[in-house]
């Protein structure tokens, strides 16, 4: 049976958390030593810059140079130092242990037969079916497997596309740019039955001048969503009053951008959350009850929005 937030979070908290709580604060500690390490280090460095130019200050050219240059070099040692307590022993450590205790634990309170894989990419060319913008770059995580209500397959993970260009400089040189197209979850689930057809639901779709946009009767739902579909009639069957209230209130409370894809018989869902199921994400406490809620209301959507989708189409006359 299928919990609330709070009985969840109240499970949670009567949890054995000993050594989780005592992994976070260890790397909570290191993280403010680094850091403390990282203003020393560029305080040193700023000093020694301001040094050696300090006989070209008076130059206000040269001297927003060396502001400049010193704050770069400040970015990067900072950067560097981060990226070194991301690859720490602790660092992994926790990150695996709350995946498998807090963020296992969500999900498996809205699937059956879960099989959730931390690490493990999902397959590209499921991301790649649905047809979205183009990149060539893909990674991801968070990878599982699961159905709904035993009966309908769901595959789900954390995406991060990315489009690689190369262009020449004023001088001549190659330079290489990363454009981050996609960074969030990402959803398909395998309905029952197949609607023949293809309906796109998306946010800024730029479906003004396509033959198959579609013209909603709900003003407000326009407001925030572009659809086009290559079957009008069983387009609007699908997006009933009850599913476009469902969208329009999700997008009220959480001003994520998120896109649905219908294919014949395959779901497709994509939330631009950024990453989610980090520990980069905590602010005070391993169990941080905004993040764990926050977690829980776009499981909680997924799964009604999913179900719904799936109670209609099987209703629907095709």
């Amino acid at each position: 049976m299928m919990k609330t937030f709070d009985e969840i979070y109240q499970e949670l908290k009567t949890e054995d958390m000993q050594e989780i709580n005592k992994l976070y604060e260890c790397v909570k500690k290191k993280s403010k030593n680094q850091k403390r390490i990282a203003l020393i280090i560029c305080a040193i460095v700023d000093i020694l810059i301001l040094f050696l130019v300090s006989a070209n200050l008076k130059s206000v050219f040269f001297s927003m140079f060396a502001i400049m240059f010193i704050f770069i070099i400040d970015t990067v040692i900072y950067v560097i130092i981060t990226l070194i307590s991301g690859f720490s022993k602790e660092y992994k450590e926790l990150n695996t242990q709350y995946k498998n205790i807090v963020i296992k634990k969500i999900i498996n309170n809205f699937y059956d037969n879960l099989e959730y894989f931390p690490y493990k990419s999902m397959p590209e060319y499921i991301y790649e079916n649905a047809g979205y913008e183009y990149y060539n770059c893909y990674s991801s995580d968070d990878y599982f497997e699961a159905q709904i209500n035993n009966k309908y397959s769901i595959q789900m993970a954390e995406v991060l596309t990315k489009e690689k260009r190369e262009h020449e400089d004023a001088n001549g040189e190659k330079r290489e740019e990363e454009i981050v197209k996609f960074k969030g979850l990402f959803a398909k689930i395998i309905l029952d039955k197949n609607i023949n057809s293809e309906l796109r639901i998306m946010q800024n779709g730029k479906f003004l001048l396509d033959k198959n946009k579609l013209n909603m009767d709900s003003s407000e739902f326009e407001k925030y969503f572009d659809v086009k579909t290559t079957n009008k009639i069983i387009a609007m069957q699908l997006l009933t009053s009850d599913v476009m209230e469902e969208l329009i209130k999700f997008e009220d409370k959480t001003k994520m951008k998120y896109d649905i894809y219908i294919k014949n018989d395959e779901l497709y869902l994509r939330f631009h959350s950024g990453a989610m199921f980090e520990i980069e994400n905590l602010k005070k406490e391993i169990l941080d009850k905004e993040l764990i809620e926050k977690y829980f209301y776009m499981l909680n959507f997924t799964y009604n929005l999913s179900n719904k989708l799936i109670n209609i189409i099987n209703d629907t006359q095709i």
